[in-house]
């Protein structure tokens, strides 16, 4: 069993800066541009790691929030507000984020938070035993295939 984490952005910069700072950790990595390509994402995922930068659409990123806190229990939310709009991180708060960040926030900062959250959410996954075994993608994990064959050490969870 690996994390899901799911990366919900408009162009796809911070899978791009998480990819290589994560490398340690077993996980499963999905990008989302919208909240109709979250539906097959989410189905059957238990305890997923979530990224949503609300860049310049702050409503559609609120949206996307509310999908996932209505459909996935445990997930641990990073909302990024560029903007830093007050009264956009309080309502993300009311739906759900675990954090929000007002302002601009160093990719190695959010690398470390989500790296904490990742092992939580292994802990989590342990304890309840059950998640979707999502397919990997050749073209973006070329070595996920193998993973779930794989015994990986403890270490590298």
């Amino acid at each position: 069993m690996r994390v899901s984490v799911i990366l919900h952005e408009r162009l796809g910069n911070w899978n791009r800066q998480l990819r290589p700072r994560l490398t340690h950790q077993a996980v499963r990595w999905f990008e989302s541009r919208s909240t109709g390509d979250l539906a097959g994402i989410l189905a059957g995922l238990a305890a997923p790691v979530m990224l949503i930068d609300l860049a310049r659409q702050p409503l559609d990123g609120l949206k996307v929030l509310d999908v996932v806190g209505s459909r996935v229990a445990g997930a641990r939310i990073l909302v990024l507000d560029l903007e830093a709009s007050p009264e956009i991180a309080e309502l993300a708060r009311e739906l759900g984020a675990t954090h929000v960040v007002s302002g601009f926030m160093p990719p190695p900062e959010v690398a470390g938070l989500l790296d904490r959250w990742i092992a939580l959410a292994w802990r989590d996954l342990e304890r309840a035993g059950w998640s979707r075994a999502a397919p990997s993608d050749a073209t973006t994990d070329p070595w996920g295939w193998l993973s779930d064959d794989l015994a990986w050490p403890a270490a590298s969870r």
